[in-house]
């Protein structure tokens, strides 16, 4: 039963892909973290706490008044496997009251020091364009979602982002982070957060370097510089002074 029941939720997932990318991809992003015309959804706190039902009701209706057309003709079973593939995107595990792993101001000093995450995220105001704002990150997730996120960045949604150089066919050169794509146009955001609109039939050259995020975080960062930055993220993220673990806790 319980094999049927995957087999059931990876159909699903993967039905809800294809509807995202056909759908919301081309405003939204391909992971969801924000588009040149429409916005972040995957890390943004209003969505992210909306329930299913709230999330639903959008995208069914649409919001006509900022431009974001109503998906009632998809049907309601279409509806749903598009915010299920939505939340997967979000990694949202349901935890809303976190218990921290570890020091949050020892976190932050290593997001903005020795990792150097802030070289590409932002957090409160804080940080890089060219990459995910994780202010609200830490949100609704679990420990192990961040964590995995972090030492294993292509195991996750969205995949760390790699940064890719285009040169057109006029000798202008771009280089971003590809936020969006389809048979005529690329988009990409620069290091400035700046969105850029390119025709594919004036494209002489796209290559695609390595992930902008590093893949050793498991090796460089010891494991309770990990939980400190883990830590950071959710404390950010939360309104309410969360529950900390001590040494004792666990033992």
């Amino acid at each position: 039963m319980q094999a049927q029941s995957g087999k059931q939720t990876s159909k699903a997932n993967t039905e809800g892909a294809l509807l995202f990318r056909q759908n919301c991809a081309a405003c939204h992003g391909n992971d969801g973290r924000g588009g040149e015309r429409a916005p972040n959804i995957a890390t943004e706190h209003d969505v992210v706490t909306a329930s299913d039902a709230q999330l639903k009701d959008t995208v069914g209706h649409g919001i006509p008044e900022a431009g974001m057309p109503a998906f009632n003709a998809l049907g309601a079973q279409k509806v749903s496997e598009l915010v299920a593939w939505l939340r997967v995107l979000q990694g949202v595990g349901g935890a809303l009251h976190p218990e921290l792993p570890g020091d949050p101001a020892a976190g932050e000093a290593i997001f903005f020091g020795e990792a150097a995450c802030s070289k590409c995220h932002m957090v409160r105001g804080k940080g890089g364009f060219i990459a995910e704002d994780l202010s609200d990150y830490g949100r609704g997730r679990t420990v192990d979602t961040i964590q995995t996120a972090i030492v294993n960045p292509t195991a996750s949604p969205g995949g760390g982002g790699h940064l890719t150089s285009v040169i057109m066919s006029n000798g202008a050169r771009y280089q971003g982070v590809v936020r969006a794509e389809n048979n005529f146009t690329i988009v990409l955001q620069n290091e400035s957060g700046v969105f850029q609109s390119l025709a594919r039939d004036h494209i002489e050259k796209l290559e695609s370097g390595p992930s902008l995020m590093p893949q050793d975080y498991g090796k460089t960062l010891t494991p309770q510089q990990l939980n400190d930055v883990v830590s950071y993220l959710i404390k950010s993220a939360t309104p309410i002074q969360p529950i900390r673990i001590s040494q004792n806790d666990k033992q």
